[in-house]
């Protein structure tokens, strides 16, 4: 329920029943005896209303928390990754090519794999074994200088970094909102829009226009709440930008050794 169809029919639905609700109260009760009520419905729809509100909009901010974490932990990753790659450079002819392609196929298993795993919330398997592979590689450098020692250093602390953010990215994907929570939601909202029929119009035209707003308010919200919850699918998905960005701008380079090392080894002779 997070895609632009969805939202239409959201609100659709939302509407229609609050419609169909004012159609029938319009019909089963006389204006006067609502009107003897304004006072007392008005008052519970406050309360009603407030709670409501305060419930949605606590959850609307903390699913966009959630969102705004998963894009954090996607960027922070690439990131991690870049950083291993960039590193490997300084590294033997040996650990550097190696690591090097690890660092790719990892890359790939994320774009082509998981992602459109997570899309789907379906359990993710591949990349683990890339990643796997790429800590076994980096714990398996044998540095032949101090040098080798303090990036083989940095290197696995950008892949502790880069495990921690994997798993969060992985977690986040496959989290879903509890049906009980959806439950509450509904609910809610047909409560809160039914109490609306209490403040009945001499014109009800007026009066459902002000009940499709309020209905169609409502189910956007809804909506929203649902599309931020799914950060991975849907209209408002996250997209793989970062790696996309690392794998056509970062990993392109050459797995030869710095230049900078011959320069230093050219003085140093």
């Amino acid at each position: 329920m997070n895609t632009i169809g969805d939202a239409f029919l959201l609100v659709g639905v939302f509407v229609g029943i609050a419609l169909l609700g004012q159609v029938t109260v319009s019909r089963l009760v006389k204006i006067d005896i609502l009107e003897k009520h304004h006072s007392a419905g008005e008052a519970m729809m406050g309360v009603v209303g407030t709670l409501f509100s305060v419930l949605l909009g606590f959850m609307v901010a903390g699913a966009m928390t959630k969102y705004q974490d998963a894009q954090m932990y996607g960027q922070m990753e690439a990131s991690n990754v870049a950083s291993v790659f960039r590193a490997a450079r300084g590294l033997s002819d040996i650990d550097r090519p190696r690591i090097r392609k690890l660092c790719r196929e990892y890359v790939e298993d994320v774009i082509n794999n998981e992602w459109p795993l997570m899309e789907k919330r379906v359990k993710i398997n591949h990349g683990w074994v890339t990643y796997q592979e790429l800590w076994e590689s980096v714990v398996s450098v044998v540095p032949e200088n101090d040098r080798q020692s303090n990036l083989q250093q940095g290197i696995i602390s950008s892949m502790q970094s880069l495990g921690e953010q994997r798993r969060a990215r992985i977690l986040l994907s496959q989290t879903n909102t509890p049906n009980a929570l959806w439950v509450i939601i509904g609910f809610g909202a047909l409560i809160t829009v039914a109490f609306t029929y209490i403040f009945a119009s001499q014109f009800p035209k007026v009066q459902g226009v002000m009940t499709t707003l309020v209905a169609a308010a409502m189910a956007l919200n809804i909506w929203l709440l649902s599309a931020y919850s799914s950060p991975y699918s849907g209209e408002l998905r996250i997209k793989p930008t970062m790696f996309e960005l690392l794998k056509e701008s970062v990993l392109t380079a050459p797995d030869t050794p710095s230049r900078y090392l011959h320069d230093a080894k050219s003085v140093s002779k």
